[in-house]
């Protein structure tokens, strides 16, 4: 299995609101973009507390994509609870 160099890496913070508890919710994700392979971005996010009225947040979450955007969407289509 090949190994694929990491070509971008950057510290994210990211702020969203729980729709059904209308709360917000804060984590804090490393996106990583290499060189090849058949999902080359992913989004590796820990959750910041508190935690949002009537709902726990997964502590961690990883997201893999074809691209950034993707990667985003799939966040955004989740936090949808």
């Amino acid at each position: 299995m090949p190994k694929y160099k990491v070509i971008y890496e950057s510290t994210e913070e990211i702020y969203g609101i729980v729709p059904k508890a209308y709360d917000w919710v804060h984590y804090k994700s490393i996106l990583k973009v290499k060189d090849g392979g058949k999902y080359p971005v992913s989004l590796e996010m820990t959750f910041v507390p508190p935690h949002p009225f009537a709902f726990n947040m997964p502590e961690s979450h990883s997201i893999k994509g074809t691209s950034i955007t993707d990667v985003y969407k799939n966040w955004v289509s989740n936090l949808d609870l």
